[in-house]
C-alpha cells in the first residue's frame, strides 16, 4: 500500500492543568499497543506542557477501523477524555510524502 493511500490523524488535546504527563502516557501506551498504525509522532507545545500533538498514520483502512472499534480504543478513550480541558481536535487527513528514518 503507498504511503498516501494509508489514513491517518492529525489530534490536538489540551490536558486539565498538571495532567500532561498522564495524558502523554495513555497516549504513548496506545500507539505502542495497539498495533494499526505504521508510523507515530507524539509531541508536546513547548509553552503549554499539557498540549499534545498526535500524528499518527494507520497500516490500512481495516486497522484503523478495527483499533477505532476495539476494547483498546474504548478503554483508552474513557480515561482520556476525562483528563482534557477541552474536546479534542482531530483532523483526518492522508499523508502526502515523508522521508524514511536515517541512522547514522
Amino acid at each position: 500500500m503507498a504511503l498516501q493511500d494509508q489514513p491517518a490523524y492529525i489530534i490536538r488535546m489540551r490536558a486539565k492543568p498538571g495532567l500532561g504527563d498522564r495524558l502523554f502516557e495513555l497516549a504513548t501506551a496506545g500507539m505502542e499497543k495497539s498495533g494499526a498504525s505504521d508510523r507515530y509522532i507524539i509531541a508536546r507545545e513547548d509553552d503549554d506542557p499539557d498540549v499534545l500533538w498526535n500524528v499518527e498514520v494507520f497500516i490500512s483502512d481495516e486497522a484503523k477501523d478495527a483499533y477505532e472499534s476495539g476494547p483498546l480504543a474504548d478503554e483508552l478513550r474513557d480515561e482520556i477524555i476525562g483528563l482534557l480541558a477541552e474536546p479534542p481536535m482531530r483532523i483526518p487527513v492522508h499523508p502526502y510524502s515523508a522521508l524514511p528514518a536515517t541512522t547514522t
